[in-house]
């Protein structure tokens, strides 16, 4: 165990689409925006359908604004999805090291941020990733770690590792 608190992981690179998509699909976060808008929706849709004591016609107002958040309940997540992703690419190769502190992500030899283990509050594995989510001030975030960039021997084994004794796992398994 106490090697395991000295253990230090090192790897720099960019995510594919495919294990962004992964995480997110993991962690359900654009899942339960999608539930919670579509959610939202049903109310209204029903408020604007209800039958008025004097036999008044449909609110359509109500019901369109029902609508409209059915489509955006079904457009939005994958939008924000997208939209990540490219932002994330955007910024570049990047370096980050696993250590007894937490994650310190760099690029360009300079530190973009450092999660110390305290702010991490769940950890889920893939078939091709490691998805670590906290809050860093008051972003909620996601740390993708991909499996393919944890070349070195047990690297990927250790990682699980640390995150299961620093993080915990998620209750239920969702990939």
């Amino acid at each position: 165990m106490d090697d395991i608190r000295r253990a230090s992981i090192t790897f720099s690179g960019t995510l594919t689409r495919e294990e962004f998509d992964e995480a997110v699909a993991a962690t359900g976060t654009f899942r339960r925006l999608r539930w919670l808008i579509v959610a939202a929706a049903v109310p209204m849709a029903a408020l604007s359908l209800r039958h008025l004591p004097d036999g008044g016609p449909v609110n359509g107002g109500l019901l369109t604004l029902a609508v409209v958040y059915v489509v955006l309940g079904l457009f939005l997540p994958p939008l924000l999805a997208g939209r990540a992703f490219r932002a994330d690419q955007a910024k570049g190769e990047k370096q980050a090291t696993v250590d007894a502190a937490g994650f310190v992500i760099v690029r360009g030899g300079e530190e973009l941020m450092r999660v110390p283990w305290r702010s991490m509050y769940r950890s889920y594995e893939t078939e091709r990733v490691y998805v670590v989510t906290g809050r860093l001030g008051w972003k909620a975030g996601l740390m993708i770690v991909p499996k393919r960039l944890l070349a070195g021997a047990g690297e990927a084994e250790l990682m699980g590792v640390l995150l299961e004794t620093r993080v915990g796992r998620s209750k239920g398994r969702r990939a």
